[in-house]
């Protein structure tokens, strides 16, 4: 039955506007129905003139960390530095020998020879806002720290939102998804989470909700899990009186042209192999309990979930909700105490389960997983609250599948796990590698409302090599 109920007029047929608005979609932030309206764009550039691993991923999974996970207490350890710096964990031998994580990650340090590791991200935006834009978009805020937290269209857009305009995939679903919701903090609407200049029609759509609640249902898409589509297709009509109330349509940043590919849009609906990917009530109570019973190991199981169902670009955000210190990893206080306790080993059970998953199914093999932050902690953790600070200067990236060779590691940092000694990388680079994976060029153009171009990222992609 459909869900959405809310006030306002009602059709003759018995739907409100609301109902049916958000059949189409979301506002600002969410995606719309004319997303799903548009005719697919072609790839930019073929894999003949680019280098090793263009291409290689048919889609891909972004786990962000947010707050800012530790390089020191996970994935580059200085066992050898000052107390003050090396902190309270001990270390792990992992699956390449020569390599060695902290203690608390022994899952991920099984698949160390199935991945690379970048250890020299750096940047130079101490804030989280800004941090997380440069990550999502390869672009500098230009902005101040308050400004960040307020969504714009005259932002860069998402790299999944470019993704969805450019190359979006075939198929009812949505190309890029955000799991469960945005990173908002104080009420705002941070910047660089959704399509900017690119207009709502590329918006991404978010789940909503928490994966882990038995009565979780996704807000947006199996709307009519009961229903026949042919009553959906009926609703058609409807679509006529929706064009008439323009100022409402206005105020929910829709287009006003609903007709075209009417039918593509109700795929999305009416699709079992939708409704059947969102539904975590039909997934067996072992495998879910293997990606942990807990919001962000079940986010991750429903974006693995959504790729099978034709997603091109799922991000599962670190929700500050989690766990009772409510900071995600932003971990100024009680540091070690948190990440041993809640935030380490849902991460890493989470992360162990869809890399295992993947590999067993084979779809590893097209599927590009990474693993994020908008930057790392301070070397030197502070004596009175036990906690590391903001630091952008250095900051470790995790990548995986779509033939990247694993095992490897890019980049290095000093010895005090404060700046990178060897081949210094950044956002633009980071935003870059993900554009070649899924096979567009970097540097293609594309227009802001001005009609001005500018390129999807001005990195370059990390030299990985590929198997």
């Amino acid at each position: 039955m459909l869900s959405l109920l809310g006030p306002g007029f009602r059709t003759a047929q018995g739907v409100s506007r609301r109902e049916l608005i958000r059949i189409g979609g979301l506002s600002m932030g969410g995606v719309g129905l004319n997303h799903l309206l548009s005719k697919p764009a072609n790839a930019a550039s073929s894999t003949a003139s680019h280098g090793p691993g263009f291409g290689r991923a048919k889609r891909a999974i972004i786990l962000y960390l947010s707050g800012g996970h530790p390089q020191h207490d996970m994935f580059d350890p200085k066992p050898d530095a000052p107390a003050e710096i090396r902190g309270e964990f001990g270390t792990i031998e992992t699956s390449v020998p020569t390599l060695r994580f902290g203690e608390h990650c022994p899952l991920s340090a099984k698949l160390m020879n199935q991945m690379a590791l970048v250890r020299s991200m750096n940047h130079t935006h101490n804030d989280h806002g800004r941090g997380s834009y440069w990550m999502f978009t390869g672009y500098m805020y230009p902005g101040s720290v308050p400004d960040v937290n307020s969504m714009s269209r005259q932002d860069m857009p998402h790299m999944g939102s470019c993704l969805a305009k450019i190359a979006p995939g075939s198929g009812p679903m949505f190309p890029f998804i955000i799991v469960p919701h945005r990173m908002d903090v104080a009420g705002g609407r941070r910047a660089g989470q959704f399509a900017g200049m690119l207009g709502p029609k590329f918006d991404p759509m978010l789940t909503g909700g928490n994966p882990n609640d038995d009565s979780f249902r996704l807000e947006h898409i199996p709307l009519v899990p009961n229903e026949d589509p042919g009553i959906i297709r009926r609703r058609l009509g409807l679509v006529d009186q929706l064009n008439q109330q323009v100022d409402y349509l206005r105020e929910q940043a829709l287009s006003q042209s609903l007709k075209e590919n009417q039918v593509k849009a109700l795929d999305v609906v009416g699709s079992d192999a939708v409704r059947k990917a969102v539904d975590l009530s039909v997934v067996d109570s072992t495998v879910r309990e293997k990606y942990g019973r807990n919001l962000f190991g079940q986010s991750v199981l429903l974006g693995r979930r959504l790729l099978q169902a034709g997603t091109r670009l799922v991000q599962c955000n670190w929700q500050r909700a989690q766990g009772k210190n409510g900071f995600a990893w932003d971990t100024h206080w009680n540091n070690f105490s948190a990440l041993k306790e809640e935030l380490i080993p849902a991460f890493d059970q989470a992360f162990y389960a869809l890399m295992t998953d993947l590999a067993q199914t084979g779809e590893l093999a097209e599927t590009l997983v990474v693993v994020a932050s908008e930057f790392g902690r301070s070397p030197k953790v502070t004596l009175k609250n036990g906690g590391r600070e903001h630091w952008p200067e250095l900051y470790n990236v995790l990548l995986a599948g779509a033939g990247i060779q694993g095992g490897q590691v890019y980049g290095a940092s000093d010895r005090l796990g404060a700046y990178p000694a060897e081949n210094p990388v950044g956002p633009a680079d980071f935003v870059a590698t993900i554009y070649h994976m899924l096979g567009i060029d970097p540097h293609t153009e594309l227009r802001d409302p001005q009609d001005r171009p500018f390129q999807l990222s001005k990195g370059n992609s990390f030299p990985l090599q590929m198997s």
